[in-house]
């Protein structure tokens, strides 16, 4: 057994030495397992765990704020990773009846992303590997610094409602770092449940990107009729077709392949803006 202080709990939290029967309750540190070689560890995933597709095959544990524990018994996990957030109160929940718990931090930057590949090396013992993709999704990072450099974005995904980003989170940092100019940069939260129509009138955005929901097949006329309902038909990116459509949980995902994602909507957007 190793002990390792934890920020987010602020205390040392006893882990083997290198854990051999892993669950993990996050999509983004499933996908990271993975990339670390680790696959073959996973004993059982969260609901929303797909990726890689060959987590599939795992058994499904739980949700964000729910554990089925007759399940969980069965999978004698050594190691159980949540992420913090809504899933704090699962921490204690686990640890009360003696499960070895670690919580990855959720990031409120890109670099958290690439922050967290490290601290989950660290954690299953695969410093090694940990390293050499966080220096490869850094290297993929720094090829899009201001790549889009005085654009202005807009983008909305569907939580049950529209949803854009704030300051604090990583897909705002993201656009920041690319160069793109987007309404609620000053806004120091995650997320802007239902934005005001107002702030985006007034901004105006270049192009509008728009992240898909589960099972939602969108196109640029969905996307365009779901903002005149709100009042936004005058947008210039409206009028002018200046749409994309990610697929789901592409940025919304705060794991390794979110980088391929941003690279992905760069040059969606590019293609539309013909730069």
């Amino acid at each position: 057994m190793v002990k390792l202080f934890s920020e987010a709990l602020g205390k040392e939290v006893e882990v083997p030495d290198r854990p051999t029967r892993i669950v993990s309750l996050a999509p983004a540190i499933t996908e990271t397992l993975y990339l670390l070689g680790a696959g073959d560890r996973v004993v059982g995933v969260s609901f929303f765990c797909d990726k890689p597709p060959e987590v599939s095959k795992k058994p499904r544990v739980g949700a964000y704020l729910n554990v089925n524990y007759s399940l969980l018994e069965k999978l004698s996990p050594d190691l159980i990773l949540v992420t913090t957030g809504a899933q704090r109160e699962r921490i204690a929940e686990l640890e009360n009846k003696g499960y070895k718990v670690y919580p990855i931090p959720l990031p409120v930057s890109v670099y958290g992303i690439i922050d967290n590949v490290i601290i989950t090396g660290i954690v299953i013992g695969e410093l090694g590997p940990a390293r050499r993709l966080a220096y490869e999704l850094a290297g993929k990072l720094m090829s899009l610094h201001n790549s889009l450099h005085g654009v202005k974005l807009y983008y909305e995904i569907d939580l049950g409602g529209p949803v854009s980003v704030g300051a604090h989170s990583y897909i705002g940092d993201s656009f920041e770092f690319i160069g793109a100019l987007h309404p609620f940069a000053s806004s120091r939260v995650p997320y802007i449940v239902n934005p005001d129509p107002s702030t985006i009138r007034s901004f105006d955005p270049d192009v509008i990107v728009y992240e898909q929901k589960l099972g939602e097949r969108a196109t640029t006329e969905s996307v365009k009729a779901r903002l005149k309902q709100r009042g936004l038909e005058d947008l210039r990116a409206v009028k002018d077709n200046k749409i994309v459509v990610m697929e789901y949980d592409s940025l919304a995902h705060y794991g390794p392949s979110f980088f391929s994602a941003l690279e992905t909507m760069v040059e969606k957007v590019k293609s539309v803006l013909h730069l």
